[in-house]
């Protein structure tokens, strides 16, 4: 079966990790923030639980594959807090929060040329991203000039479902119009990329550019059909599977 197109993972796969450093810097931020614009009394207290609030919304997010929006998070932490939870402060509290995220971002080498010589092949691109901002992967991918890639761009804070959920892989296939087997999803996580992809037909190729940690506990339970150590291997693939290798 001919290719008609492949997904792309954002964090991990075309950018470089983050991890809890950045978290509490962000929540951190925040909170300043809140006692300069808002009066927040207790602003070490905020960052501390915004931080709590959103480690357990990742967790249960992970058991029941549904998303935990980064303005509920705020919103429950600034309700605790004594601060307003309007629509207009959340929105100017989620610009703040992710500002730091969106600043530290950087691509793979390699990316937009691995996206150029993909797209010259006559595919299609889309993008799928657990991510509890769908504002926040617009604004990385808008940074890096890699928006106008993919089509569709979706993220699990939009859909409502976190990968490996089959309903957000079978949401870009039905707009596609497209088989499952004529699909790839590029991804870094065992857990949500590979697994997800496979539970409903589609090829996989794990991007361990800087291995996963948590890829670990799903060692034997979710294979890729190939593994990449740099985002220029992925042509390559692409080609020999639409030749039929």
């Amino acid at each position: 079966m001919s290719l008609h197109g492949v997904i792309f993972d954002l964090g991990s796969t075309l950018i470089h990790r983050t991890g809890l450093e950045l978290e509490n810097e962000k929540c951190g931020a925040l909170a300043e923030f809140a006692r300069a614009e808002w009066g927040c009394r207790d602003p070490q207290r905020l960052a501390a639980r915004l931080l709590e609030i959103r480690l357990d919304g990742w967790r249960r997010s992970k058991e029941e594959l549904v998303e935990r929006l980064a303005t509920h998070t705020i919103a429950q932490a600034f309700k605790e807090a004594g601060l307003p939870t309007d629509d207009a402060t959340l929105g100017k509290a989620e610009a703040v929060f992710f500002k730091p995220e969106v600043r530290v971002s950087r691509l793979y080498p390699g990316a937009v040329e691995t996206l150029d010589a993909l797209r010259g092949m006559g595919l299609r691109l889309g993008m799928i991203s657990n991510a509890t901002s769908h504002r926040l992967i617009l604004d990385i991918t808008a940074r890096h000039r890699i928006d106008g890639y993919f089509d569709p761009l979706v993220t699990s804070a939009g859909f409502g479902r976190v990968k490996p959920h089959p309903s957000i892989f079978t949401f870009v296939l039905d707009a596609w119009q497209a088989p499952a087997g004529a699909v790839v999803m590029v991804g870094d996580t065992l857990g949500a990329d590979i697994l997800g992809a496979h539970q409903v037909g589609m090829r996989s190729i794990l991007v361990d550019i800087e291995p996963n940690p948590a890829n670990a506990t799903f060692t034997g339970q979710a294979a890729p059909t190939a593994r990449v150590t740099a985002l220029e291997e992925i042509p390559r693939l692409v080609r020999r599977w639409t030749a039929g290798g």
